[in-house]
């Protein structure tokens, strides 16, 4: 197998990971009411400890070296409360509030808000291509929100604020480590970012106070999330870009809300209706096009988190 097949394989297994752990969450939520509070930091501390593991044994990678000096112990501790911990929780609470399918594309307009920030701090110029492409997201989420119709919303409109606000924590989940990725690498980063994260959400909801029936299934799909969801998806996501561009990978990662969309037919029988389906279409592709421009190298970033990531 050459390393191109081998880099898009990769992608393509973290962006499915990402896509069905929604799934999994979802089913918890409805079938045992877990509070997304307590799967959050469950699946954070875990999930950190796993990657750091992997960084450390298999990267050999210093894990320690981010607190060598206070300014990027205080950056990644930023980082981590404003960054991972608002991504990971808006997420998971918009699967909450509203459906998997739908949280998950929300949240795969995040590149739109890189965009309006880079163009906002001066750092490229607007293109008119560009801003059709941000125009056509937003009403391609509208269509989703609507159905076609603007006089009432498919989900909750805390649902949708919730949504929005998860790609708005992408997006500043993209920008702000920049420089802590370029210095550290983003296994040592994102590992330290998920165990801070679920370190403060033990002070929310512990890990020994679930608040629903552990059952063998539950710990099944609690296992899934943690594993495959989270640490082998990121893990194969930083493995790809050994072999494939981030531009090309970005793409691989649109199987994520594409397996959300398909999943939630087949596991939650949802139905969506024909303007929800090309508010999907309409999303994907302007939000494909515009993160993988060959213009903004800083838009060149996973499209469900960004690790640069």
């Amino acid at each position: 197998m050459n390393n191109r097949i081998k880099g898009i394989l990769l992608a393509a297994f973290g962006g499915s990971m990402w896509g069905i752990s929604g799934i999994f969450a979802q089913s918890l939520f409805t079938q045992y009411t877990v509070s997304s509070e307590w799967l959050v930091g469950t699946r954070l501390l875990f999930s950190g400890i796993m990657i750091l593991a992997y960084s450390h044994f298999i990267q050999k990678e210093n894990i320690l070296m981010p607190f060598s000096k206070w300014q990027t112990t205080l950056k990644l501790l930023f980082f981590s409360l404003f960054g991972m911990i608002g991504v990971q929780y808006l997420f998971y609470k918009g699967i909450e509030l509203s459906n998997a399918s739908t949280a998950t594309i929300l949240q795969f307009s995040a590149p739109i808000f890189v965009y309006a920030y880079m163009v906002f701090t001066g750092e490229k110029q607007a293109a008119i291509k560009e801003i059709i492409l941000v125009f056509l997201t937003f009403f391609g989420v509208l269509l989703i929100v609507t159905n076609g119709d603007l006089n009432q919303m498919s989900i909750s409109p805390l649902g949708l604020v919730i949504g929005i606000g998860s790609a708005l924590a992408v997006a500043f989940y993209s920008i702000q480590p920049r420089s802590l990725l370029e210095e550290f690498g983003s296994t040592v980063i994102v590992g330290w970012g998920m165990i801070f994260g679920g370190i403060l959400f033990q002070f929310i909801h512990p890990i020994w106070k679930p608040g629903f029936q552990v059952t063998l299934h539950s710990l099944f799909l609690l296992l899934l999330i943690i594993v495959f969801g989270t640490s082998l998806s990121f893990i194969a996501y930083f493995a790809s870009l050994r072999y494939i561009s981030p531009s090309l990978a970005s793409i691989m990662t649109a199987l994520e809300p594409l397996l959300a969309a398909i999943l939630s037919v087949v596991v939650f029988k949802q139905l969506f209706g024909i303007f929800e389906m090309l508010g999907i279409a309409i999303v994907m592709l302007a939000v494909l096009v515009l993160a993988t421009s060959k213009e903004p190298d800083s838009l060149d970033i996973p499209l469900q988190f960004n690790e640069n990531n």
